[in-house]
């Protein structure tokens, strides 16, 4: 597999293929870096900031990250820069050098591997089999889905149309990366997920999560309807820190 150089910014974030994420560009490497990002392809490497800190030097990022197109750019007269960028593909880096203090990684791409085939009378048999395994996997991990987002709606008091009017993919390679990136879970979780290359494998554990999380939703709905026919002076109103966004699941 070839190899090719792609631009650095290290982020307490983890981008996953087709998630939006809008940066604000202020420190001069990366203005720097982003000017020659649009002067070329538009893109640059974001991955996952594992020792250092954001904005200080000598910061290691993870192995693997995913590309950032640029769609959107907005300069100040400053310097600064807005953008609004979206996830394209994830890669792996090899190795890294300092150019005009900011990373560049020698990088491959990471794609998913296609699942061993099933036993079965014929190549195109197993082909079939395979494909209708996977597709059963996203058709659970989207009616798991949508039980949660319905249940996290009545808990935020929040209207929340029909999941087929949402913008959710339906090929099962995007499906993984679209529920990836909305899931609320550690950027450790996150950076395990973005790292797997098992469609399938992914999918499984999604639909996990989503069913703990609707847990813990249902059971959050219940308490509040308990202390609310339970408090004779009070609307039975969680706390603010307590409230449907305070956490998602326990993976544990």
């Amino acid at each position: 597999m070839s190899s090719f150089e792609l631009p650095l910014f290290p982020l307490n974030v983890v981008l996953f293929p087709g998630m939006q994420l809008p940066l604000h560009i202020f420190e001069p490497r990366y203005r720097a870096m982003i000017a020659r990002c649009l002067e070329g392809d538009s893109s640059f490497g974001v991955a996952l900031l594992v020792e250092g800190e954001e904005g200080q030097p000598d910061t290691i990022p993870a192995m693997v990250g995913c590309t950032a197109q640029i769609i959107e750019s907005l300069p100040f007269p400053d310097g600064r820069i807005n953008l609004m960028t979206v996830g394209q593909r994830r890669f792996q880096i090899l190795s890294m050098r300092e150019q005009d203090d900011y990373l560049i990684g020698v990088c491959q791409w990471l794609d998913d591997q296609a699942p061993p085939l099933p036993e079965a009378d014929s190549p195109e048999e197993a082909f079939r089999l395979m494909r209708t395994s996977i597709r059963s996997r996203a058709a659970r991990v989207r009616h798991a889905l949508k039980g949660y987002l319905a249940s996290l709606a009545r808990n935020a008091h929040i209207a929340l149309s029909d999941l087929d009017s949402m913008d959710v993919p339906h090929d099962p390679y995007r499906l993984s990366m679209w529920v990836a990136s909305l899931l609320t879970l550690s950027n450790e979780q996150k950076q395990e997920l973005l790292e797997m290359t098992s469609t399938p494998a992914r999918l499984e554990i999604e639909h996990v999560f989503l069913r703990r999380g609707e847990i813990v939703q249902r059971a959050y709905e219940r308490r509040v309807r308990e202390s609310a026919f339970l408090s004779s002076t009070a609307e039975g109103e969680p706390d603010a820190d307590d409230g449907p966004f305070s956490q998602f699941i326990s993976p544990n």
